[in-house]
C-alpha cells in the first residue's frame, strides 16, 4: 500500500521566526504553525517561504536572514523540523518529523544576480516565485499589471532555475507572465492560489491562465484566506475552488497552500492544522480519494516529476 502524505505548500512561518526569534516546539500561540499543531494535523511537509516585501532596502540580506532562521530550526535537536530538497527525503523522515521545502516568494531577493540561484540551490531552495504583488526587474505582480510579460532578466532567471531542477511559483505573477513561463517550458506551481471564476479577486487565477497551465507540468495549491475564497469562506467554499480548478487541470493537480502565518484569519471551520481531518472529510464527501489527493499525495507525485 502506498504511503499517504500531508503537505502545505505555503506558510510564512520563517518570516515570523526571523522577526520574533525562538522555536516552534511545542506550542507557539503567537503563530498559526507550531510543532504541536503539525503533529495534530499529521503534517509531513511544509513549503516554508522566504518572503521579501516589495521595496525592501536589503532584499538579499533579508533572504539570508530567513534562511538562517530555518537553519536554526533544522539544527535544533528538540525541534521536529528538517530541511528537505527531494521527495524521497520526505518518505525517509522519522515519524513526527516535518520536512521543510524552501521556496522564494519575491525574486527581488536575488537583486538581479542570476548566479545567486546557485547559492540558494546549495542552501536548499527548490521553488522560485519571481514577484510578489508589485512589478520588479523580473516581471509583473498581480497588483501592478500593465499586461507585460517577463523581462529578459526574468526569462534568464527562469532558464537558470529550471536548469537547476526548480519549479516556478506563479501565485503572485500576472497572467502574461504565466503564459511566458508556459512557453519557456518551466515546471509551474501556484503554491497558494484560488479560482477567479469562483471568486473575482486579483490574486486568483483566470480560467485562461488555468487552461494554459493544463498544457504544461503544473499544480495549484488552494488558499484558505477568506478574501481569496469569497462567499461564505468555509470548507465548502474551499471545495468549490478545488472542483472548479480540477475541472480544467484534473483532480490530480490540486494541493493545499494555506498561507498560514501570512494571513490574519482562516476560513470558517479551519483554524489551522488542528482541523485537517475536518477538511479531509469535506473533500472526501465531494469525491472519494479527493482528500488524500489534495492534502498531500498530489504534490508529492508532482514533485517526483521534476525533482533532480
Amino acid at each position: 500500500m502506498s504511503q499517504d502524505f500531508r503537505a502545505d505548500l505555503h506558510v510564512d512561518t520563517l518570516s515570523l521566526l526571523a522577526e520574533r526569534g525562538g522555536g516552534l516546539t511545542p506550542q507557539r500561540t503567537d503563530f498559526q504553525v507550531d510543532s504541536e499543531r503539525c503533529q495534530m494535523g499529521k503534517i509531513d511537509l511544509l513549503g516554508t517561504a522566504v518572503f521579501t516585501v516589495d521595496g525592501h532596502e536589503s532584499p538579499w540580506e533579508h533572504c539570508l536572514s530567513l534562511l538562517e532562521a530555518r537553519d536554526r530550526l533544522h539544527q535544533d535537536s528538540s525541534e521536529p523540523f528538517q530541511i528537505v530538497t527531494h521527495p524521497e527525503q520526505v518518505s525517509d523522515l522519522a515519524d513526527g518529523v516535518v520536512g521543510m521545502l524552501t521556496t522564494i516568494e519575491n525574486g527581488i531577493a536575488l537583486e538581479g544576480e542570476v548566479q545567486r540561484l546557485e547559492i540558494l540551490h546549495e542552501r536548499g531552495v527548490r521553488i522560485l516565485g519571481l514577484v510578489w504583488n508589485a512589478a520588479n526587474e523580473l516581471g509583473q505582480g498581480c497588483h501592478e499589471d500593465t499586461g507585460e510579460g517577463l523581462t529578459q532578466l526574468g526569462k534568464e532567471m527562469v532558464k537558470e532555475a529550471t536548469s537547476l531542477g526548480w519549479a516556478i511559483d506563479i501565485s503572485h505573477l500576472n497572467p502574461q507572465g504565466v503564459l511566458d513561463l508556459c512557453e519557456l517550458g518551466a515546471t509551474i506551481v501556484a503554491t497558494h492560489s484560488n479560482s477567479r471564476m469562483v471568486h473575482d479577486h486579483v490574486r486568483n487565477l483566470h480560467d485562461q491562465t488555468l487552461n494554459a497551465l493544463a498544457t504544461v507540468n503544473s499544480l495549484v495549491g488552494v488558499n484558505v484566506f477568506p478574501p481569496f475564497l469569497g462567499g461564505e469562506s468555509r470548507a465548502e467554499t474551499f471545495v468549490d475552488h478545488v472542483c472548479h480548478i480540477a475541472g480544467i487541470l484534473g483532480k490530480d493537480r490540486l494541493a493545499l497552500g494555506t498561507d498560514l502565518d501570512g494571513i490574519s484569519r482562516t476560513m470558517e471551520g479551519f483554524r489551522d492544522y488542528r482541523d485537517m481531518d475536518v477538511l479531509n472529510e469535506v473533500l472526501e464527501s465531494e469525491n472519494s480519494g479527493l482528500g488524500s489527493a489534495v492534502l498531500g499525495n498530489n504534490f508529492m507525485n508532482f514533485w517526483r516529476s521534476w525533482a533532480v
